[in-house]
């Protein structure tokens, strides 16, 4: 067991939405139903750090902009009480993905001074554990069930936990932690306290999927788990700091404030949030598409007009996230986003599902074609009975 650990929690939820019509609705409709919010803005000045955390990567990693639109809006009354023990800093962040039409509820926290082992307690069920409250003792999974009932949203389809540990005992080397400890990597990962008695080849293997452009950061990806090291405040990450002020003092006349970032509990840090949450509002938009195909198939008395619509709403929404990857600026974080499709198997499936798509759609545009010629026939019967009783008059 390994003591003394510093870690940021994010806690996410996915929905589909069917509610807004737009970002704006979107946002209206939160301002109306809870006292203390903000909307997030990348150009307006905030007192909240978290805030100004996600500004400052924003514009450094996204050129001030996001791959795909986004908005997000930040809930003020849900705060902890004065006598809460546990995490600290804590933020809630909704956020509308408006081009895929789904919703994150997030939550964020921060944990100093703890073990390993409450690390991987944390991995197992933090989500359902409770803090103290203004409405009393809530977790982070009954707090995402009291803002979806009052946005009105259907149960979320897809949920992760990221956990980056920026202190790891008295380690200051990543590689000397993934020699030494490398099953309790494992451990915080999955969330197997037994992790010592693990088969070394089982390790490796749910280690496998990794990803870090520079030697003091590393995150590691497996199923709905996210564990991010950025070892802050070791040598190695002081003297990649000295570079960058070394270089942007004598290339821009100053060093960008994105280099100064320390602990946040959005885990904005090297861009990892925009990264985790693109892939799962993919993986939450694939998830919403095959539920649709299996709803169709009960639902056959639906009007055809209403299917060829939805099916032409679902198969443009997994194009333009899909282009999103394309379209990625920085090389490092579309690596990043490569690996984690891989690590929530959803690269396998991509070309399924578009070829699911197309043949939905072949299959009710047949429907749409078998449907006219009825009309068709409909028509060709009433014209013969609209003769028949002509005749019948002219007798």
């Amino acid at each position: 067991m390994v003591e003394n650990i510093n870690v940021n929690i994010s806690h996410a939820f996915y929905y589909p939405s069917g509610v807004f019509k737009s970002g704006e609705e979107f946002i209206n409709a939160i301002k109306k139903r809870f006292e203390s919010v903000e909307v997030y803005d990348e150009d307006m000045k905030f007192d909240d750090a978290n805030i100004s955390d996600m500004q400052i990567a924003q514009k450094f990693l996204r050129g001030g902009g996001q791959t795909y639109k986004v908005y997000r809006v930040f809930l003020k009354d849900l705060h902890l009480g004065d006598e809460s023990k546990g995490p600290d800093k804590f933020c809630v962040m909704c956020s509308y993905f408006e081009e895929s039409d789904i919703i994150s509820l997030s939550f964020h926290y921060e944990m100093r001074g703890i073990t390993s082992d409450e690390v991987i307690a944390i991995r197992q069920s933090g989500v359902h554990v409770g803090y103290e409250f203004a409405d009393g003792n809530l977790s982070c999974a009954a707090l995402a069930t009291k803002i979806k009932d009052v946005l009105g949203l259907q149960n979320h389809t897809e949920s992760s936990i990221m956990i980056e540990v920026t202190k790891f005992g008295d380690y200051d080397n990543l590689e000397k932690i993934e020699e030494e400890q490398s099953k309790l990597l494992y451990g915080m990962l999955s969330g197997d306290e037994g992790y010592e008695f693990v088969p070394d080849e089982l390790v490796k293997e749910r280690l496998e999927l990794n990803w870090g452009s520079r030697d003091f950061i590393r995150i590691y990806a497996c199923k709905e788990a996210f564990l991010f090291l950025n070892l802050l405040r070791t040598p190695r990450q002081k003297e990649y700091i000295d570079r960058q002020i070394q270089f942007g003092t004598a290339t821009y006349g100053g060093c960008n404030p994105y280099f100064f970032m320390e602990e946040c509990p959005l885990t904005v840090n090297h861009g990892i949030l925009f990264s985790v949450e693109f892939v799962m509002v993919l993986k939450a938009l694939i998830n919403e598409v095959l539920v649709f195909q299996t709803e169709r198939r009960k639902n056959a008395h639906v009007s055809y007009y209403k299917r060829i619509k939805a099916t032409r709403d679902f198969r443009r929404k997994i194009i333009k996230v899909l282009e999103k990857v394309e379209q990625t600026q920085i090389a490092e974080i579309g690596e990043l986003s490569a690996m984690l499709l891989t690590s929530q198997h959803v690269a396998p499936i991509i070309e399924e599902v578009k070829y699911l798509l197309e043949l939905l759609e072949g299959d009710l545009s047949l429907i749409y074609s078998e449907r006219n010629n009825l009309l068709v026939t409909i028509l060709t019967v009433l014209g013969l009975l609209l003769a028949v009783w002509q005749v019948i008059l002219a007798l």
